[in-house]
């Protein structure tokens, strides 16, 4: 018995080539996403008097983990509640994303594609305070529309006022 454990345990350790697990990428690599092109472009949702768009820009940036470099989308947002212009960072969309975050102030926010499901994850900025919003877009098979669900998060709020807050689910349509 003691052998068969010592037979199995080697052939375990040299059929570890053998395997096909996924390999993390080595420092300098490029991580494409040709897929998030058509992704790429204005997005625009209303709600009562309140209009939220979002510029989505495709741009292969420089990722701190692992000095690799990866295609995202940079998201830049444009918030008007009522006649009154919250957020307006749409306008900084022609700098790059190394740009804005040199500036002191980080105008854009990242959005990823989950390879498996097609969905898109990223945050939305509050323009009442400093908190941002995870929502999770789901693009239609014509990739005109895109219905974004706010995920859950806890926080708790200490000496800060929770925030304007957008609904839990918005329907984006392309402009």
């Amino acid at each position: 018995m003691k052998y068969i454990f010592y037979i199995f345990l080697l052939f375990s350790v040299f059929n570890v080539n053998l395997t096909h697990a996924q390999q993390l990428p080595k420092k300098g690599d490029n991580l494409p996403n040709p897929r998030l092109k058509r992704i790429a472009g204005t997005w625009v949702s209303i709600y009562g008097s309140d209009t939220l768009r979002i510029k989505l820009s495709f741009e292969n940036i420089k990722l701190p983990v692992l000095d690799l470099t990866a295609d995202v989308l940079v998201g830049y947002t444009y918030y008007k509640n009522g006649h009154s212009v919250i957020i307006d960072d749409i306008k900084y969309s022609y700098k790059t994303y190394d740009d804005s975050l040199n500036e002191g102030r980080k105008r854009a926010s990242i959005f990823g594609l989950n390879e498996l499901t097609g969905d898109i994850t990223g945050s939305i900025p509050d323009g009442q305070t400093s908190q941002s919003f995870k929502y999770k877009f789901i693009p239609s098979s014509d990739l005109n529309t895109m219905t974004a669900t706010r995920q859950l998060r806890e926080r708790f709020y200490i000496n800060e006022k929770p925030g304007k807050g957008y609904p839990d689910e918005m329907i984006f349509k392309r402009e």
